[in-house]
């Protein structure tokens, strides 16, 4: 006789994360090659989707890095296109006030970081 496991429930895992110590203080991501088309396709969405899932912090901050020469608006206006459609705009609002940007003049370039 073979038993089978079910799958755990996705809101009983939001739950238990909501619950953990972690959940309730700062995290800080850095994306290196804020501006690249990786970040903008790929990992911004999938933090996106972590944070409109309830499992980040809200007070999380994610800050870009790379060597193009631009704003905090400019990078939150390159990304916003490949966001949209993926939360609520809502959420994806409060999600973009906390990216934030910071160029330098290459990835071994201590004082940019």
């Amino acid at each position: 006789m073979s038993s089978t496991l079910s799958p755990p429930r996705r809101t009983s895992i939001i739950s238990s994360v909501r619950d953990e110590v972690w959940a309730v203080q700062c995290l800080s991501v850095v994306v290196v090659g804020a501006s690249g088309d990786l970040a903008k396709k790929k990992t911004y969405p999938s933090l996106l989707s972590l944070y409109a899932g309830g499992l980040l912090p809200p007070s999380l901050v994610v800050y870009g890095y790379a060597r193009s020469s631009m704003t905090d608006a400019d990078l939150r206006e390159r990304i916003r296109p490949h966001l949209e459609g993926k939360a609520d705009d809502i959420v994806i609002d409060s999600f973009l006030d906390r990216c934030h940007y910071q160029s330098g003049a290459g990835y071994g370039d201590h004082a940019g970081w």
